[in-house]
């Protein structure tokens, strides 16, 4: 599938394949079956794929909420247009609250006081906070205690300016500890009453555990096509492509030092491009004499440190590489293909990462 937009003037963009996050919500809805709602997680830039196109992507499928983290992200959906709930993940702010229920925004509480300034803000605006109260089963980074979260229950149910639409927790290792994310789930259950909305199944938890995943799911990775399981990445397709132009060819001969530090030198007369991409388009250092880039559909290494805004590839025996030559950091070119998980493993980080790290500077154009 080709963009409609010519590219033939960008020197590094993005591609993001609206139809492919379709296939993978498919996925993940045969997965747990028609009864669970889907919250969508779009925070931290809808993990790389561009905040508000998504969401508005969003809107039109089967998707029933959002998530994010904090509220400049809500806000900015907001403004946007976006009328699906919104619950924002990460604790507010006192100074925030204000903004987050003006904002129509849903809040999680971890906490009796945090309750208390949320009522006492809503209380000031007339209005009704909307919150879902998280349970720490073992994650320890939000989250009430069982004995407290029973209190925050029976409080912010009796509360007059609080409306209780979810109770929730997170798997911490749901991709790889079976035991302890079991002990998560029964702590779970037994804590949080039947009768409000439960969620706790992130992507891991969905593939993994589908028959926890109670009223709402909560997927992040996997909409957008990585599977943080190992063995069923070929359910999801990948839905952002990274490409780049090559700028300059030139012959190198033996012992020729490439980029800064001289780190790589030529072991023999080679054929080197310069790529339009570097670190401040979110390409990790670490990828520096490691990382490889599709030009002509072949594997090419990068040699020599990554740099603020190129690096320098390998292209021995391929004939018609030229200025503006396409490269694919991520994606498919021909018969190969690299995604973020693979990048991710030479530079020694996640998936996730990888994703969120393009930076602002770097185009996205959206295909359906």
């Amino acid at each position: 599938m080709k963009s409609a937009m010519n590219t033939s003037k960008l020197r590094c963009w993005c591609e993001v394949n609206l139809s492919a996050i379709g296939h993978n919500l498919k996925v993940l809805r045969k997965k747990i079956g028609p009864g669970p709602k889907i919250m969508c997680l779009v925070k931290a830039d809808a993990y790389g794929h561009g905040l508000v196109p998504t969401a508005r992507y969003f809107e039109t499928s089967d998707c029933q909420m959002l998530g994010c983290a904090h509220l400049q992200e809500g806000a900015t959906l907001r403004k946007a247009g976006i009328r699906l709930p919104i619950l924002l993940l990460s604790a507010p702010l006192t100074a925030e609250i204000h903004d987050i229920l003006k904002n129509n925004l849903m809040l999680a509480v971890s906490s009796l006081d945090e309750a208390g300034r949320i009522a006492q803000t809503a209380e000031k605006l007339r209005c009704i906070a909307r919150v879902h109260l998280k349970l720490n089963t073992g994650m320890n980074r939000l989250g009430a205690e069982p004995v407290e979260f029973c209190k925050l229950l029976d409080y912010a149910r009796r509360h007059p300016r609080l409306r209780v639409e979810g109770v929730f927790s997170h798997y911490a290792g749901a991709d790889s500890d079976r035991e302890f994310t079991l002990r998560q789930w029964k702590l779970f259950e037994r804590h949080t009453p039947e009768d409000i909305s439960r969620h706790i199944c992130n992507s891991a938890g969905i593939l993994n555990f589908p028959k926890s995943a109670c009223h709402i799911v909560r997927p992040g990775i996997a909409v957008y096509g990585l599977s943080p399981v190992p063995g069923k990445q070929d359910w999801f397709k990948p839905a952002l492509e990274w490409k780049s132009r090559v700028t300059f060819v030139k012959r190198i001969s033996k012992g020729t030092p490439v980029s800064y530090g001289s780190t790589f030198r030529s072991l023999r007369a080679m054929r080197v491009a310069t790529v339009a991409v570097g670190y401040g388009d979110g390409l990790f250092r670490s990828l520096s004499n490691k990382g490889s880039v599709l030009v002509q559909g072949r594997r090419c290494r990068i040699l020599g440190r990554v740099t603020m805004d190129q690096i320098v590839v390998d292209v021995t025996g391929l004939r018609r590489v030229r200025n503006g030559t396409e490269a694919v950091l991520l994606g498919r070119q021909k018969k190969d293909s690299i995604i973020a998980t693979e990048m991710a493993e030479w530079a020694g980080t996640i998936s996730y990462e990888i994703l969120t790290h393009v930076t602002d500077r770097v185009p996205k154009l959206y295909i359906q």
